[in-house]
């Protein structure tokens, strides 16, 4: 009786395991469709030659020869990506926030990065400023450079104003210039995406020079969205078995220092 039984958890282990490996194959018996950005540098954006480029571009290809599934990039706006997905005519988008109403249409990924708020400052002033939270610039009458109309978390918000009647915050439209700024020491300490910030002292080839603070103003995940009406659930399991592959190894930790210094890097 045993051994009857022993080949019937066998037969079935062997008929799942079919029913699995044949469903991972069917799910890339197609090509996908990406969508991505033409101007959100560092993280999606095109190259001289408009190929796509970036560090998300750079994970997505990762994750999709991981999956062994063909794949290509299509430039789209993100509004109008998201009612493609909606529709089917589009499989994936990277970069997104989970919300309910997208969670009508899509499946999320797990998430695969943070998008991070940092305060910028020279290298030289790091252990002046160590311990600071954006209050306290404040408090000790530092320069501070932002951007326009840009969202930089609670804490950011709830004392932008006093920053502002202050005089000791400044605000523009281009991170590049505020990152000169901080370089030519026209300014103390430049509020930034962890990301662009890096990627703009790196253009300047003065990454050495910066440092961000060890606390972030901001930090929020970011996930993959999976269109409803063009993806499976089996597929979108899938997706997450590679994304986590490619993230834990150690190609993605040399991919990462294209992108920003090997060590430093804030993670509160």
């Amino acid at each position: 009786m045993k051994v009857f039984s022993s080949s019937i958890y066998w037969c079935i282990a062997v008929v799942v395991t079919f029913f699995y490996s044949n469903l991972a194959q069917a799910d890339c018996a197609r090509s996908y469709s990406i969508a991505y950005s033409s101007d959100y540098i560092p993280y999606q954006y095109q190259s001289e030659s408009e190929a796509p480029m970036g560090l998300d571009i750079d994970i997505t290809s990762a994750v999709m020869t991981e999956l062994g599934c063909k794949f290509e990039f299509v430039l789209i706006p993100s509004k109008r990506a998201q009612l493609l997905l909606k529709s089917g005519s589009l499989d994936l988008m990277p970069a997104a926030s989970i919300t309910d109403e997208r969670s009508t249409y899509a499946y999320f990924s797990a998430p695969y990065r943070d998008e991070a708020v940092a305060m910028f400052v020279r290298t030289e002033d790091r252990s002046k400023y160590q311990q600071y939270h954006f209050k306290d610039a404040i408090d000790n009458g530092l320069r501070i450079v932002a951007g326009l109309g840009g969202w930089y978390g609670s804490e950011y918000g709830e004392e932008k104003e006093r920053a502002l009647t202050a005089e000791v915050l400044r605000l523009n439209a281009s991170t590049s210039v505020r990152i000169h700024q901080l370089l030519d020491k026209r300014a103390d300490v430049v509020v930034a995406d962890l990301f662009v910030g890096y990627h703009h002292a790196i253009e300047a080839n003065r990454l050495n020079e910066i440092t961000p603070l060890p606390h972030l103003l901001n930090s929020e995940p970011v996930h993959y969205m999976l269109g409803k009406a063009s993806v499976s659930e089996a597929f979108v399991r899938e997706f997450n078995v590679a994304l986590a592959t490619v993230l834990n190894s150690e190609e993605y930790q040399v991919l990462l220092e294209k992108y920003r210094p090997a060590t430093g890097v804030p993670t509160n």
